[in-house]
């Protein structure tokens, strides 16, 4: 806690002897002060049993209660005393009240609704006392008196020894630890904080540090932190802990484009495929008629057209055999037939024959 300068300097001439405990001059006297989880007796620290707490009292509060050679501190600190002597009278072993931590019950300084107060209350280390006899007796006085301490609430070891949280991970024990968090590590001056970077944040470990209220251990960019461990970015992430996911956006938007660029191609194709093989309707008709004649005429089909005759029958089509024998207006333009007809071409399959009409 901040001092003052006071009228009097008691801690002159180390009243607390050659301990590792700290004298701090109060207003009217001195007080000694050990380490956490030590008590001071006969001019020496020795190592206890602690036992911390959270207490509210009837007291306002005021900022002179910050000053630990103030007046008020003063008082507060001996009604503080003389509460827990009288709570631990019956329980064996109690040495001292240390304060740790005075706060406004309030949020609002200015209110009289009384102050919350944390304490550690220390005894011998062989007094085999229990938290539950510690609460116990304590409550046994606010029972029947709460003119001074109207709550009392155990705390935990944690709580009371103010690790630095940006910095360590307090372990809780009956002496808690700091334990630096990973990629730091304490100095020879450090106790409840880690100064500066471990080995381990390295750039052979993809890592720096940096100076950040304190220091902290980062991935190099296009790396994030995972168990740990700084590894790459997944595709598409990019930046500071992976936080730019820009790639990513062009990398789905291609990938739509593609895809529809990819669709028209086949759609296109398609259509043009189906159009190759799509016949004129006149085209399939004359295709379909010849195919019919073909097929319904008694010789054997042929590519090309036949000229149907009518020998020998009185029918208006008719047409001779012989072109010479055609009866016309213009006879006398066409030389008549000065042969006999005695045979007639025929076809076979194997070729053309002449045979006898008789």
């Amino acid at each position: 806690m901040p001092t003052s300068a006071p009228t009097v300097d008691f801690c002159h001439g180390d009243p607390c002897g050659r301990s590792s405990a700290t004298c701090i001059s109060l207003q009217s006297n001195y007080t000694c002060v050990c380490e956490y989880g030590y008590y001071y007796s006969n001019k020496n620290c020795y190592k206890g049993e602690v036992f911390p707490a959270t207490i509210a009292v009837n007291m306002p509060y005021s900022k002179n209660l910050e000053i630990v050679n103030s007046t008020e501190y003063q008082e507060l600190s001996n009604n503080v005393s003389a509460f827990f002597k009288k709570a631990f009278k019956d329980l064996p072993g109690y040495e001292e009240t240390v304060i740790m931590k005075i706060q406004p019950l309030s949020e609002n300084r200015n209110s009289d609704s009384g102050l919350n107060i944390t304490v550690t209350n220390l005894f011998k280390e062989n007094s085999n006392q229990s938290a539950a006899a510690v609460s116990a007796a304590v409550e046994a006085v606010t029972k029947n008196d709460t003119s001074f301490v109207k709550a009392y609430e155990a705390a935990k070891h944690c709580d009371v020894y103010e690790c630095d949280l940006k910095t360590t991970v307090c372990e809780e024990d009956q002496f808690p630890q700091c334990k630096c968090k990973p990629d730091l590590e304490k100095t020879k001056w450090d106790d409840r904080s880690c100064s500066v970077c471990s080995a381990n944040c390295s750039a052979a470990k993809y890592k720096y540090c940096v100076q950040e209220e304190g220091p902290k251990c980062k991935c190099m960019i296009n790396f994030k932190k995972e168990d740990e461990e700084c590894v790459p970015c997944p595709v598409g992430y990019s930046g500071e802990n992976c936080s730019d996911n820009s790639e990513l956006i062009l990398i789905i938007v291609g990938t739509v484009f593609g895809a529809i660029i990819l669709c028209l191609v086949i759609a296109v194709s398609v259509i043009s495929v189906r159009a190759k093989h799509k016949q004129n309707p006149e085209k399939r008709s004359l295709i379909r008629s010849g195919y019919s004649d073909r097929t319904t005429s008694d010789d054997r089909p042929s590519m090309f057209p036949r000229v149907q005759t009518t020998s020998g029958h009185a029918n208006p089509g008719y047409q001779p055999n012989n072109p010479y024998e055609m009866r016309s207006r213009n006879r006398d333009h066409f030389p008549e037939r000065d042969y006999d007809d005695l045979y007639e071409i025929s076809r076979e399959p194997t070729g053309f024959r002449t045979q006898s009409r008789y």
